[in-house]
């Protein structure tokens, strides 16, 4: 067993998934020697102990019109108000991502925007008038590498890819 509980052929599972979530039983037990049958099991209990939990398509989110990428820090008020301020965030098509962290912010937030004026309208109309918002300070993306989760997998009894 490798440091994340996994072993070699689930590692090699979870990875081979991570790149591909289209792949067929039939193709993963080709991959690792095994049967679709006993990659059925196997992809039962990965699911079942919270390591797989959905499988996704990549969607190129400036290909659908969302050209503008950025990364907004938010002072909040402090308390309950903030998860009143995440849920409310949660509900703008702008918003891929909220965190809440430890730091100079409260909040951060991912957002895509249709054009550098709609991430403006955002920033200056949407953000201030939301419950708990104190300030922002926006940082537009230039360009963005994102790992894929199989890479997290490297050193795990020799089964990243």
């Amino acid at each position: 067993m490798g440091t994340l509980g996994l072993d070699v052929i689930d590692a090699k599972i979870v990875g081979m998934l991570a790149e591909d979530a289209r792949l067929s039983a039939r193709a993963m037990a080709r991959a690792v020697g095994m049967s679709p049958t006993g990659i059925a099991d196997r992809l039962e209990r990965l699911h079942n102990r919270g390591i797989i939990l959905g499988y996704h398509a990549d969607i190129g989110l400036a290909a659908l019109g969302w050209d503008v990428e950025a990364i907004i820090g938010i002072t909040t008020q402090q308390g309950e108000i903030l998860q009143t301020l995440v849920d409310h965030l949660m509900t703008f098509p702008e918003v891929i991502t909220v965190y809440i962290v430890t730091g100079r912010w409260d909040v951060l937030l991912s957002v895509r925007a249709r054009s550098q004026q709609a991430l403006q309208d955002f920033v200056v109309r949407s953000l201030p008038a939301s419950p708990g918002f104190v300030r922002s300070e926006t940082m537009v993306c230039w360009e963005a590498r994102r790992k894929s989760a199989g890479a997290f997998l490297a050193g795990n009894g020799g089964a990243g890819l």
